[in-house]
């Protein structure tokens, strides 16, 4: 009995590998194809916002309109080269509808009660980016807007933030083109982890389902002077 619940428990040990495996060799393959559509998306440009197709996520976007400075939004706990800092984000008006835009990285002042001087861009302005949807992260504590300028968030809920400004925002934002004279620290990345990482991680889980069986085979395998006590 010893023997026969070694060998189950063995088996649902290198079950359990193989489908880790597995599953990181799929999500390496999602993420290619996630390169593939951003590389394709990005080379295609709308000029307005009803041009944009239902899922607009990717595509470039050319629009010519204003900032409105007063409705500033930071997007909290972000890190650049292990500095803590905001994405500044101010909604942009065009012809057809309001855009949030992007600009970038901005460094948090030394002391949390204390906020970044903001940059402003005044007058018509042509910018351009790429359309992604809004960033979920984890929230350390439920959070309720206010009306104290800029707001400090940690999500982008784009339908709290269309009803606290009193704008018809798109559900989308536009990250700005890096080379943009309006342009911060660009940090953002569309796709966090490479599929090179996960072909990495399904190797570990695959060649530890070969360890593990290496191992049972020597346990399993009789001794030099007999076999092994039952």
């Amino acid at each position: 009995m010893r023997r026969i619940g070694f060998i189950l428990f063995t088996l649902a040990v290198m079950t359990t590998l193989v489908k880790l495996g597995l599953w990181q060799m799929s999500r390496a393959q999602e993420k290619e194809a996630l390169n593939i559509a951003l590389e394709r998306r990005s080379e295609q440009v709308y000029y307005s916002l009803a041009s944009l197709p239902s899922d607009p996520r990717w595509y470039g976007l050319t629009l010519h309109g204003k900032f409105e400075h007063s409705k500033a939004v930071l997007l909290d706990n972000q890190l650049y080269r292990g500095r803590p800092g905001y994405h500044l984000l101010y909604p942009f008006a065009v012809d057809d509808g309001w855009f949030l835009v992007n600009l970038g990285w901005i460094a948090a002042p030394q002391y949390r009660e204390q906020l970044p001087v903001l940059p402003e861009h005044h007058g018509e302005l042509k910018i351009t980016g790429i359309i992604d949807q809004p960033s979920q992260l984890i929230e350390l504590s439920a959070e309720s807007l206010d009306f104290d300028w800029p707001l400090r968030v940690q999500n982008l809920h784009m339908d709290e933030l269309s009803t606290v400004m009193n704008l018809p925002l798109q559900p989308w934002i536009l990250q700005i083109e890096p080379d943009s004279p309006v342009a911060l620290q660009q940090t953002w990345i569309p796709v966090v982890m490479g599929p090179q990482k996960h072909y990495a991680y399904a190797l570990q889980w695959f060649l530890l389902a070969v360890a593990v069986s290496g191992l049972a085979f020597w346990w399993l395998k009789p001794s030099s002077t007999g076999h092994r006590q039952e």
